[in-house]
């Protein structure tokens, strides 16, 4: 189960913030070849507002469901007023156990009032690639916010793991009673997962092993790297996204190191940094010239455990001189605070990295041939999204998604693109002229732009609006 093949295949938003529907597609799976390993870049383009992070922030709460996780308290302010639910619904290729399925993931979310929300209902379902095609779809477990009855879906599943097992029983009560109470999932909680895992006969195997394969990939193979990053990066904190694996264990997290003053990290956090830096100097070096990443230890400090601790500061070294991190441009900040994702996921095919405004602070050319490079080598899949158009020149059709002026239909590919086309020419023409399945820009009027900023200095200086 360890050495399972996962690949994300479809993502689809119904309600969630301002999408009301929309489906992304990753290249892969527009390509008839089941769980390809083929280089899997997707990039999402559009207008602000359009629905691009969208992608980016339902995919964390996927990863935080998976994970067994506590949902975010303000999760309800990402559920559509107009339809007062969401559902979010993950699609996944795994090879396992000499086994080739397509797996989906399903969950709605519903507000409740203004200030709470409830997880309503939850699904995994499957089908079978038999070689040539995918069997019927088949409902493995469900459940469902409900006061009376079983705990999910189907009856005999939880039939047969209660019958003659009060512990069991008890255990899946425990489990229903997190999930209703913490917002989080049923079916991937610790307690429901201990119960799925030594449950050995074989009406309960059939999908214990998919909940323990894609609990394994949200926890150690799965990068979302949402704006909340960028937003720590402009308050003086680095978050590096890291990975690394030993014989005896993976360690996986984000390691939060201050920039704007020395940090005291204990021994473990310390030994992570020492492993980590000299990994993204082996690549840094190459992205932009002549800089290496350093640590600084101002030296040993007892913490209020009464261990001994390390005050650091990272630093940058080009050549013979040092200077502190914190005086690097944000973009160079930004790069080393993905650079260890980046690097696991281009080596690795069951991973998958998605972030959001990944050209932010990054010079165009080097964005380019960092694209140009993935698209061509890359194992794992890389799902990002941009304002900035020069991938658009690097990455193939199925490559770039584009957002739509039509919340009821928010993701579409170009069509009638030929071989020829420039996307980045073709794309700026299609929203001036049009010609799509759907409006790729709500239009804008640059004299009623001029109109209201002449009217806004108006109010400023006479204090009212003339």
């Amino acid at each position: 189960m360890e050495n399972a093949l996962v690949r994300i295949n479809e993502i689809t938003l119904e309600g969630f913030k301002n999408t009301l529907y929309g489906v992304v597609q990753m290249p892969s799976s527009l390509s008839k070849t089941f769980a390809s390993q083929q280089p899997d870049v997707l990039g999402i383009y559009g207008q602000n507002g359009s629905g691009k992070t969208a992608v980016i922030e339902a995919m964390s709460f996927i990863q935080r469901l998976l994970k067994g996780e506590k949902l975010r308290p303000d999760t309800q302010h990402y559920i559509s007023k107009e339809q007062g639910t969401c559902v979010i619904t993950a699609s996944f290729d795994i090879s396992a156990e000499g086994r080739n399925l397509r797996v989906e993931y399903r969950v709605e979310l519903k507000r409740v009032g203004d200030d709470n929300f409830i997880i309503e209902s939850e699904s995994l379902s499957a089908k079978i690639w038999n070689g040539e095609k995918f069997n019927k779809k088949k409902l493995l477990l469900k459940f469902s916010d409900v006061t009376e009855g079983t705990a999910f879906e189907p009856n005999y599943r939880f039939d047969d793991l209660v019958k003659d097992n009060d512990k069991n029983e008890l255990n899946l009560g425990v489990a229903v009673l997190l999930a209703l109470k913490e917002h989080r999932s049923f079916i991937f909680n610790e307690e429901s997962r201990k119960v799925f895992f030594s449950a050995s006969k074989s009406v309960t195997s059939e999908y214990a092993f998919l909940i323990h394969v894609l609990y394994r990939y949200a926890r150690y193979n799965l990068f979302v790297i949402t704006n909340q990053n960028a937003g720590l990066i402009s308050l003086n904190l680095l978050p590096i996204s890291y990975r690394l694996e030993t014989e005896d264990t993976i360690e996986r997290g984000y390691l939060p190191i201050r920039l704007s003053e020395p940090s005291l990290v204990d021994q473990k956090r310390y030994d992570l940094i020492l492993q980590i830096i000299p990994q993204l100097n082996g690549v840094l070096c190459q992205l932009i010239p002549d800089i290496t990443l350093g640590v600084y230890n101002i030296g040993e400090q007892l913490l209020k455990n009464g261990t001994v601790g390390h005050k650091i500061q990272l630093i940058s070294i080009r050549g013979n001189v040092k200077i502190p991190l914190k005086y690097e441009s944000e973009g160079i900040i930004k790069i080393i605070s993905i650079l260890n994702a980046l690097m696991y996921v281009f080596n690795n095919p069951s991973s998958c990295l998605l972030i959001d405004e990944l050209d932010s602070g990054i010079f165009e050319y080097l964005l380019g041939e960092v694209l140009l490079f993935f698209s061509k080598n890359a194992k794992g899949q890389l799902v990002f999204t941009s304002h900035n158009l020069r991938a658009l020149e690097i990455l193939p059709k199925a490559g770039v998604l584009f957002s739509t002026a039509n919340p009821k239909n928010r993701y579409i590919r170009l069509r009638d693109v030929k071989k020829n086309n420039n996307l980045r020419d073709f794309y700026l023409r299609s929203i001036k002229l049009g010609g799509q399945s759907e409006d790729i820009y709500a239009e804008t009027d640059t004299t009623e732009i001029g109109r209201a900023f002449r009217r806004a200095g108006k109010v400023v200086q006479n204090g009212e609006d003339n």
